[in-house]
């Protein structure tokens, strides 16, 4: 390998090198946001502050997915459900 060779493999991975921590920098910062949003959710959900359909407009999420946040945080629904098996 050349010196000149050697010199453009370095540039290249230390550019990628900067590239890569930049990356990591705000993968971490969009873990915490989302963390922090999610919290939040869960929170105004447990405290009836507001419905699951007016998070979500409120939100990044769909209301499948603000109700699969309060499922996994053991929050319970606003009502019980009304729908009943056939076999009963």
């Amino acid at each position: 390998m050349t010196d000149e060779e050697r010199k453009r493999e370095e540039a290249a991975l230390k550019e990628l090198d900067q590239l890569t921590a930049a990356f990591r920098k705000a993968e971490e910062q969009l873990e915490r946001a989302r963390t922090a949003l999610q919290a939040a959710i869960v929170k105004h959900l447990k405290e009836r502050n507001a419905s699951p359909g007016k998070v979500a407009e409120h939100s990044p999420y769909d209301r499948n997915h603000i109700r699969r946040i309060a499922n996994a945080a053991g929050v319970p629904p606003l009502r019980p459900s009304t729908v009943r098996s056939a076999k009963s």
